[in-house]
């Protein structure tokens, strides 16, 4: 009977290949690690006053998390998300150099997450703060519609823009503007005072814009806007 040599296993390879399989776990593991570590709690979106004054005081753990994180979007937005408080009603006197930084963090943010609601709508404040007519604005804001429509949180900061935006002259962007108030009328009425803020803070043809958009969905309210001044 003829005889074959039995194979007996590599068993130096099998451990080499065991070792490298660890080491990359281990690499990955501390670049998870480092970049959480720096990582700030408040990470989510928010339009209102202190939530965003409170993440404002995050931006460096939230630059350090992000630039450990080298091609996490979650966390280069969360980043461009700490600069919204630039943009609220109450404090617009930054500076340039601070709109700057945003417009890059915006930017980075963008090109790893395009798909974040929030950071489209934080370029679209950027861009208004120079110039209301800005297209650069309506198409970001645009875009913030298109990947976040029902993102309810969304809406305060986003109606006071597209009701000043140059784009509320297209039929398509209105109807986007439209869902927005149809939702604080059907489903979220504790957002009224964003309508009454966005009527307040815009011109006749925002003004107009809204009161026909009332008249069609809820007519009481538009009586309760004219009430509010």
């Amino acid at each position: 009977m003829n005889t074959f040599p039995t194979k007996t296993p590599n068993l130096g390879l099998f451990r080499g290949t065991v070792l490298v399989f660890a080491f990359v776990l281990g690499c990955q593991a501390t670049w998870i690690l480092m970049a959480e570590f720096f990582r700030p709690p408040h990470s989510d979106f928010s339009a209102t006053r202190q939530p965003a004054a409170v993440a404002a005081t995050d931006q460096n753990g939230a630059a350090l998390a992000a630039s450990f994180g080298l091609i996490r979007g979650d966390l280069w937005s969360e980043d461009a998300l700490t600069y919204l408080d630039l943009f609220t009603t109450d404090n617009r006197h930054s500076s340039n150099a601070q709109i700057e930084q945003a417009h890059e963090a915006a930017d980075r943010a963008l090109a790893f997450a395009p798909h974040n609601a929030g950071v489209w709508l934080v370029l679209a404040s950027i861009n208004s703060r120079f110039d209301w007519l800005n297209h650069e604005a309506a198409a970001a804001l645009r875009m913030s519609y298109y990947t976040g429509a029902n993102e309810t949180e969304l809406i305060p900061l986003r109606l006071l823009l597209a009701v000043q935006s140059v784009a509320l002259g297209d039929s398509d962007f209105q109807q986007l503007v439209r869902h927005d108030i149809r939702t604080i009328v059907t489903r979220k009425p504790e957002l009224k005072p964003a309508i009454v803020a966005a009527y307040r803070d815009t011109a006749p043809i925002g003004r107009q814009f809204i009161e026909d958009t009332l008249e069609e969905i809820d007519p009481t309210l538009l009586t309760w806007l004219h009430s509010k001044g």
